[in-house]
């Protein structure tokens, strides 16, 4: 194989790798919370739930979250809740406050 077809395919592959990479659009969700804590993040738009509980620092991280709206519901030890909507975009983190 030449030099020349070698380098096209090589270019022809590094280019849809790129495509595929810029189809996954995703960011995260920050924030802190009290130890025994439960976070529940939902996002109706996108089907994704994922709930965390809150071990001994209080900071959390949820990554790779698809783009869009979300409800994060906190639910504390003695049963309260706190709700928050944040909205996610790609590449950076949407803090829960």
């Amino acid at each position: 194989m030449s030099s020349k077809r070698i380098a096209l395919t090589f270019a022809a592959l590094m280019t849809v790798a790129s495509a595929a990479h810029a189809q996954h659009s995703s960011g995260s969700i920050v924030g802190t919370a009290v130890t025994g804590d439960v976070i529940d993040v939902k996002g109706s738009d996108t089907g994704f739930h994922r709930e965390l509980k809150i071990d001994e620092d209080g900071k959390f991280q949820l990554r790779s979250v698809p783009v869009g709206s979300y409800i994060v519901t906190v639910t504390h030890a003695d049963g309260t809740t706190t709700e928050s909507s944040v909205e996610v975009r790609v590449g950076s983190a949407a803090r829960v406050k």
